[in-house]
């Protein structure tokens, strides 16, 4: 059995291996310009405060353990907020993985809603597309900046 094991991991890896490449360059710009452009609306709906809106922009596994009310209750009490718009997305680079999953790095800008100085986080986010629009982690949110 422990010689047939790294065949048996290599086997499974070969399908996702064949399924990456397959993408066309001009797919792969695509996809890559439809899960950003859904990036940056998703900040655009954090950064204005409409949170019932945000909450609809996320997977479907991230919204089963929240309610929308207990979700907006909880971003309208963090004690941070997006910088001003010319801060709040710098350096952005996008990997795409695959026609459902990119991935989105990207420095963003938080300040306490107290004032203060800006404050940069690089964090990367998975978005993927499910139920016909590209989808966010809603857990992440809630976790983010700190």
């Amino acid at each position: 059995m422990k010689r047939f094991f790294p065949l048996l991991i290599l086997m499974s890896l070969i399908p996702s291996l064949a399924f990456s490449g397959s993408l066309t360059p001009t797919e792969k710009k695509e996809i890559e310009s439809d899960a950003t452009a859904a990036f940056h609306m998703i900040i655009r709906l954090w950064k204005d405060g409409k949170f019932e809106d945000l909450y609809e922009h996320g997977y479907r596994r991230s919204q089963i353990p929240l309610t929308k009310e207990n979700f907006v209750t909880k971003m309208r009490n963090k004690s941070h907020e997006f910088a001003s718009s010319w801060e709040t997305i710098r350096d952005m680079e996008t990997e795409v993985a695959s026609r459902k999953l990119v991935y989105v790095k990207a420095k963003i800008g938080y300040r306490s809603k107290g004032g203060g100085d800006t404050k940069f986080v690089t964090g990367t986010y998975r978005v993927e597309f499910e139920r016909g629009r590209w989808r966010i982690d809603l857990s992440k949110v809630l976790r983010s900046p700190f």
